[in-house]
């Protein structure tokens, strides 16, 4: 071969191999744009399809704005979907008994914090309205919220996944939490993969479980005195624990029972008081 023409070969061949790298590069980069588990997002939008009330009580109407913000304090489980996907059509009602009826029936997770599903509609050809509104009915959507406007098509959906269907996003809402950043990703998992996806709702459920509302204020209320002891009820907060404590001096405090918090008010009641004032707190660890 001749010199010369080997040489340009060569060279042109170490541009294509740069060239290549560098546009493989250029696809890891934008893969590691989609937002992550541990990323927070930012507000973002959807647009009602049917009428709805917001968590504070507010309506909703159709047409209207809906900010992801506006389920603030819940945990909030996004599910995309396409009326023609037969994986999204599989899914659908084992997401609405695995985890919507699962989290209302329990009032939440193990905490109590309220999980919210929301279906979000990619789908906006006029052709499959009607087949999408009988399938929201159906499955009991709501909210419903589609993804699109008459310029932009699932622009929510690309900051998760670039296609395909169907996605899911679990969103921390809660804003005080102490184990979970305000508006953090917990899951963006695309697909509905094989038929035992009740293991991939098991996964959901236990990285929902992780999420604590933040500590309030319990609240002590039927004070009860007479000759033999004194006590109180206390509401608590579930995931928390709280502690009894008792002084005569101001100084020294003494723990006299670690009540653990639940939905329900629990009683203190002490039988074992000294001679003179005795004054109680409750604190929290």
């Amino acid at each position: 071969m001749n010199t010369s023409l080997y040489h340009r070969l060569l060279l042109h061949t170490v541009r294509l191999g740069v060239f290549l790298i560098l546009f493989t590069g250029a696809c890891q980069t934008a893969r590691a744009a989609f937002l992550r588990p541990g990323d927070v997002v930012s507000d973002f939008t959807f647009i009602a399809r049917e009428p709805f009330t917001r968590p504070d009580g507010s309506q909703v109407a159709a047409g209207d704005t809906v900010h992801i913000t506006d389920f603030a304090g819940r945990i909030v489980f996004l599910e995309w979907f396409a009326v023609w996907c037969p994986y999204c059509v599989a899914a659908a009602p084992q997401v609405a008994s695995g985890i919507a009826a699962y989290y209302e029936t329990r009032g939440g997770n193990p905490f109590g914090v309220p999980v919210l599903h929301v279906g979000v509609n990619q789908e906006r050809g006029q052709n499959y309205a009607a087949p999408t509104d009988a399938f929201v009915k159906q499955q009991r959507f709501s909210p419903v919220v589609n993804d699109y406007t008459p310029s932009s098509l699932n622009p929510v959906r690309k900051l998760f996944q670039a296609s395909g269907q169907p996605v899911f996003v679990v969103i921390n809402g809660v804003t005080n939490s102490p184990t979970h950043k305000p508006w953090e990703v917990l899951v963006n998992h695309l697909g509905y993969g094989s038929t035992q996806f009740s293991q991939q709702l098991a996964t959901f459920r236990a990285i929902i479980d992780t999420v604590q509302p933040g500590a309030v204020q319990p609240q002590i209320s039927s004070i009860m005195g007479d000759g033999t002891g004194f006590g109180f009820n206390v509401q608590t907060q579930p995931g928390h624990s709280y502690r009894v404590e008792a002084t005569s001096d101001f100084v020294e405090w003494s723990t006299l029972v670690t009540i653990t918090g639940s939905a329900t008010p629990s009683v203190f009641r002490d039988t074992n008081g000294v001679a003179g004032q005795r004054f109680y707190r409750l604190v929290t660890p």
